[in-house]
């Protein structure tokens, strides 16, 4: 393994052509360094998103933790960031255990590497919406009880909701499926399977904290 091209180029890449950057990471010298600031970028991001959402006065609709939900994102705030990172390892260690079933090929750090930018990159496309919509709540230009009423009800806002749902379903089965492709030369079969199985794992993990 060598250095190759800085952190900022495989973030882009990732969007651009997600099959060269997760195959040249697989390679770098810096993926472990590299795919803990990818993630990093995310928790912040979210980290962020539950602080304008306590400032904000919002409060979930009945949280599968034990937590009154009207004090849930002051305890969320500190779920956030562990949960992400950990739900990201936990997902990269069950799809690494289940390649090892039919391939000895790959490594445990190469899909905890590129899944790392998967999630990050895939991620972005609810965040957009939380960052700048918690924001507007925690500065009173919305209130955040009554939108998040309007996202729970049939108005334009559940529609774009579920628009965005369904692109961070896509986004994230589509990184992972590359990546297990990529890293462990599977089939297309093989590789939406464990894609999924990845998103599944990583996802259901971080929705027991972050509800």
């Amino acid at each position: 393994m060598k250095p190759g091209k800085s952190f900022g180029t495989y973030y882009r890449m990732t969007i651009t052509k997600p099959r060269q950057a997760f195959a040249d990471l697989a390679s770098e010298r810096r993926m472990l360094p590299y795919s803990f600031y990818a993630v990093t970028i995310t928790a912040l991001l979210y980290t962020f998103v539950y602080l304008f959402l306590i400032y904000g006065g919002g409060k979930p609709f009945k949280p599968w933790l034990d937590i009154p939900p009207e004090n849930y994102y002051r305890y969320n705030i500190f779920f956030c960031a562990p949960s992400m990172f950990l739900g990201w390892i936990l997902a990269a260690g069950v799809t690494h255990l289940v390649s090892r079933l039919w391939t000895k090929q790959g490594t445990f750090e190469q899909i905890l590497a590129v899944f790392a930018f998967g999630i990050s990159i895939a991620s972005w496309t609810t965040g957009f919406h939380d960052i700048l919509t918690s924001f507007l709540g925690a500065i009173h230009i919305i209130s955040q009880n009554e939108y998040e009423a309007a996202l729970n009800s049939p108005s334009i806002w559940r529609t774009i909701l579920w628009i965005q749902m369904t692109a961070y379903l896509v986004c994230f089965i589509y990184f992972f499926s590359i990546s297990v492709n990529v890293v462990y030369q599977a089939s297309i079969k093989k590789s939406v399977f464990m894609g999924v199985l990845g998103f599944m794992t990583y996802q259901l993990f971080f929705l027991i904290f972050n509800r």
